[in-house]
């Protein structure tokens, strides 16, 4: 299993050229910009070593150090500071710190010094946060998780199953906003009606008022009969419009109507039908800045906002993946007569580090293929796609907002790009296409120069 590091530093960017320089050495590194947050993380989470500067917001690195030391006694830390001095350096180690670097950091021996504390890890890692705070993982209706995210979405479907109000599901495509409205209707007081999904988005826009409200014979070119429409599919159950943010504005108006007077008429019909659906409506857009682009109308936003149910993306909650993927394991290792029964540490790892731009619905499809490409009763490393060996997802373009200073651009540049190439200064200055000396200098301002005595270090060895 790889080592876990916590980089706890209020400045985000120097913590992310830390992060992309430890996870390009091997190390499974991730960042917390407050102690809060990295107490926070350890409620959840346990790690092998912490680097936290000395000056943080709210809580100080001691103050953290001291907390962690009592509670993880077997999580090495140390801190870093550019503020040091003798006693700084003396109170760190009695409150628990193993190591005490003062900036500017020097990346060979900062990895020099990681290498030294993590070569003999222990095999277990006690944390009391996480034994007095740890939230088993749950099964809600096809859903598996222990983020307290989740639960909370699981609480608010929970609330939401007992009424018969609108609700609105929004979520990034592959969040399970389906899933999530059919387990509301499940457990309705209408579960034994019909449940009908309709994604709004595949349908032709001329054609949508007679998919939801049906048409009468004749109504227009090709309504060679009378066709019920999913209102009335629907009776007695409830209807789930998914991708609702593709509808026309026409359709949005009849949708208005029919969920203010629970009534509509099909397309070339004038009998009006009571509607004795429950609608249920799911977005992957935020509707709220379509309202305010004109590109959604307000007053059906707010009737179908009455009760919100909100899905994180997987990338937000990294501790429900192995749970998730445990749960594909055993469902496609069973469908596919396969053997395999556990996840190791190391795929694991894999599975965790990846962003998931497709959410849940991506990681079904990875877990499925790797069960099929199975041949023993682990699911091994090799078996995952290419995309998930490449460590954490990054973009590998830099976003500069409109009105940045040069200085500040010029600083984000050299430093992501030292990160890209492992903290190699030569490479560095080769691909910016200025002096190593440069480097030197640039390096030496932002607080994380190797210092003359590195000078030595290679193109080849960084």
């Amino acid at each position: 299993m790889a080592t876990k590091i916590l980089i706890v530093d209020d400045d985000e960017r120097l913590a992310q050229a830390l992060e992309q320089l430890l996870n390009l050495e091997g190390y499974q590194a991730s960042i917390a910009l407050s102690a809060e947050a990295a107490l926070e993380r350890f409620r959840t989470d346990t790690f092998h070593l912490v680097l936290s500067d000395l000056q943080l917001p709210g809580r100080n690195g001691i103050s953290l150090i001291k907390m962690l030391h009592e509670t993880c006694p077997e999580t090495k830390a140390v801190l870093i500071t550019g503020h040091g001095s003798v006693r700084t350096a003396v109170t760190a180690l009695k409150r628990g710190a193993v190591e005490y670097m003062a900036k500017p950091i020097k990346p060979r021996r900062l990895l020099a010094l990681i290498r030294a504390l993590t070569q003999d890890p222990p095999a277990y890692l006690t944390n009391r946060m996480l034994a007095n705070d740890r939230i088993e993982a749950q099964s809600f209706d096809g859903m598996h998780a222990r983020s307290r995210q989740m639960l909370q979405v699981f609480e608010k479907i929970r609330v939401a199953s007992q009424s018969d109000t609108t609700v609105l599901i929004v979520g990034e495509s592959g969040t399970g906003k389906e899933l999530v409205a059919r387990s509301i209707h499940q457990r309705s007081p209408v579960a034994n009606g019909p449940f009908v999904a309709v994604h709004t988005g595949a349908i032709p826009q001329d054609l949508i008022a007679s998919e939801l409200f049906g048409h009468e014979k004749g109504a227009f070119t090709g309504a060679i009969d009378k066709k019920p429409g999913k209102f009335e599919l629907a009776e007695g159950g409830t209807l789930f419009l998914d991708e609702i943010s593709t509808m026309d504005e026409r359709t949005q108006i009849n949708l208005l109507r029919v969920l203010e007077t629970h009534a509509y008429t099909r397309v070339g019909g004038k009998k009006e039908r009571d509607a004795k659906v429950r609608v249920l409506a799911a977005s992957n857009r935020d509707l709220e800045s379509m309202v305010k682009a004109g590109q959604f109308r307000e007053d059906l936003y707010y009737r179908l906002n009455i009760f919100a149910v909100k899905l994180p993306p997987l990338r937000e909650r990294s501790e429900d993946i192995p749970v998730i993927a445990g749960e594909y394991v055993r469902e496609f290792a069973q469908k596919y007569g396969k053997q395999v029964a556990s996840i190791p540490a190391e795929t694991q790892r894999l599975l965790v580090n990846y962003n998931w731009p497709g959410n849940v619905r991506e990681l079904r499809n990875v877990i499925e293929q790797a069960v099929l490409l199975a041949r023993g009763p682990e699911l091994e490393p090799q078996l995952l796609p290419q995309m998930l060996h490449r460590g954490p997802l990054r973009e590998d373009i830099i976003k500069i907002p409109i009105g940045t200073a040069m200085d500040d651009i010029e600083r984000e540049v050299i430093l992501r790009t030292l990160a890209a190439n492992a903290g190699n200064k030569t490479a560095t200055a080769e691909v910016l296409g200025i002096s190593r000396r440069s480097i030197y200098n640039k390096l030496a301002l932002y607080g994380v120069a190797t210092g003359e005595d590195d000078e030595r270090d290679s193109a080849e060895g960084g």
